[in-house]
């Protein structure tokens, strides 16, 4: 699709992706919209890619994100 996985990837790897991501997910409209996404097998693979695409940018170490994504996987 144009490279928009690529694109999406780079700006959630930018300290700006990272705030608009974090604002949303916190505020109410966010966490309405994650439980609704969720109650669906696509949302739930959407999150799970979502947060996955995410992890390498908070900086946590190899363990914590083999931790994680094992979790992902297992539920997901």
């Amino acid at each position: 699709m144009f490279g928009m996985e690529n694109m999406a990837k780079q700006f959630l790897s930018s300290p700006e992706g990272q705030k608009m991501i974090m604002d949303f997910i916190s505020s109410p409209d966010g966490v309405n919209t994650i439980k609704k996404m969720v109650g669906t097998p696509e949302g739930k693979k959407a999150v799970g890619t979502l947060i996955k695409t995410a992890l390498p940018a908070l900086g946590l170490s190899g363990e914590e994100m083999g931790m994680i994504t094992g979790i992902l996987d297992k539920f997901l």
